[in-house]
């Protein structure tokens, strides 16, 4: 394969995600939009914090499968025998797990989480009922990426587009038929995710028929690849448990934990609009860690090289345009999407971009980290990182409210760009 055979298949794909993604965040950026106005900075913060919470806990506890069912399948990608096994051993992990991580979160909301949500005897409730939605979560991931290992982008296209309207014609009505407060607001989006789980089943069907794999529920890989399998899962998972930081949530929840969920919200209304730059990621991330892992397998370490290079020149380019309108339009953009009452976001908007452009220019670290087989050295990254965040973030919090959250997620956006060069220099330059 040459290196103008692979771009023009990853050019293909690329059009088809970020037509997805384009679809599905205008979408969902209309769903917060409306859920904002509703709710107002109070309610919109503690619904950011219910979420937040809950996904959280979901991290903890419910292994982050579907990279490992990305590297195995991928490196596999001829045998549809060993790809059947290692599709089943990810499902059975994944259903297990996620009744694991509801059952514990259910426990947790009862019995312990009033002492957290002090002023609001009824988190617990909303807290149980979000918690539905990990029962899906981690499947879901497993079957869009079971469909990026055999380019059926147009199928992913298709599922973020009705899921993310069905979600919004939900909302909708909510408005304008019943009640929207938080409750029903949470029960949206349970419905959605149920939706979301359906259909994926229906294009995963079509794609094992198109591939002639048939999977067998009692056929899993042989001890030692399933050890292998489970080895390289709880590695991936260990980072992600830490790589908590590098989502929106932690940072949610301690700004409202150690302020106000007044605060919560203008913190999670600005990541809301920060979300366009990592929407400009997201399929390039999507698109390219499945190739890596092949072309890692194939030992061809010079396209292997060469992709990473030029997807992050193309990526920060994107970034760059888009981090710069949103910039110089902060103001008018936050009025526009959220109301004047969500104006004491716009610092905290402007810091989020620059630490948004320094994530895209670091998206590469993860997935050649992972493809290489090296999930050791992630483990190590993340923690360091990590570290870096959860140390600068409650001073910072302490000292600059909402926008000191802001600062320390360019910290660490900082910190693990600079440990990716290093991964660059050490596993990857030299190899030929």
């Amino acid at each position: 394969m040459t290196y103008k055979d692979l771009t023009d298949r990853l050019k293909d794909n690329f059009k088809i995600l970020v037509s997805a993604k384009v679809v599905a965040g205008i979408l969902s950026a209309l769903t917060l939009l409306i859920i904002g106005r509703i709710l107002g900075v109070e309610g919109f913060g503690l619904l950011a914090m219910i979420i937040s919470l809950v996904e959280i806990c979901n991290i903890l506890l419910s292994f982050r499968i579907w990279d490992t069912s990305v590297k195995f399948i991928g490196s596999n990608i001829n045998d549809s025998t060993k790809i059947s096994k290692y599709i089943t051993l990810s499902f059975l992990t994944s259903i297990a797990s996620s009744l694991i991580s509801f059952l514990v979160i259910v426990f947790v909301a009862s019995n312990f989480i009033e002492n957290f949500f002090s002023n609001n005897i009824g988190a617990k409730e909303l807290i149980a009922s979000y918690a539905t939605v990990v029962l899906f979560i981690s499947t879901n991931e497993i079957i869009d990426g079971i469909l990026r290992v055999y380019n059926k982008y147009s199928y992913i296209f298709r599922i973020n587009t009705y899921t993310n309207l069905f979600r919004l014609i939900l909302i909708l009505l909510l408005v304008l038929k019943l009640n929207p407060n938080i409750q029903n607001i949470i029960y949206c989006f349970i419905f959605s995710y149920l939706f979301g789980f359906i259909i994926r089943i229906l294009f995963l069907k079509i794609t094992f028929k198109d591939n002639g794999i048939s999977i067998n529920k009692l056929n899993m890989p042989d001890f030692k690849s399933s050890m292998d399998f489970i080895k390289f899962m709880l590695n991936a998972h260990f980072s992600n448990i830490l790589n908590i930081a590098n989502d929106k949530n932690l940072g949610v929840l301690a700004v409202g934990f150690l302020t106000t969920p007044y605060y919560a919200g203008l913190y999670r209304a600005a990541r809301a609009i920060v979300k366009i730059i990592r929407r400009a990621m997201d399929p390039v991330l999507e698109i390219i860690f499945p190739e890596l892992v092949k072309l890692y397998s194939e030992k061809n370490f010079k396209l292997y090289k060469r992709l990473i290079i030029d997807s992050t020149k193309i990526l920060l380019i994107v970034s760059a345009v888009l981090g710069i309108a949103i910039f110089m339009f902060s103001n008018q953009i936050i009025s526009l999407f959220f109301g004047s009452q969500f104006i004491e976001a716009t610092l905290s908007l402007k810091i989020l971009v620059l630490a948004m452009l320094v994530h895209n220019l670091a998206y590469w670290v993860n997935p050649s980290i992972l493809s290489s087989g090296n999930a050791k050295f992630l483990t190590i990254t993340t923690l360091l990182t990590t570290c870096v965040y959860c140390i600068s973030l409650p001073y910072l919090i302490n000292l600059m409210g909402h926008d000191g959250a802001a600062i320390s997620l360019l910290i660490k956006n900082i910190s693990t760009l600079i440990l990716g060069v290093v991964f660059y220099y050490k596993f990857l330059k030299n190899k030929n």
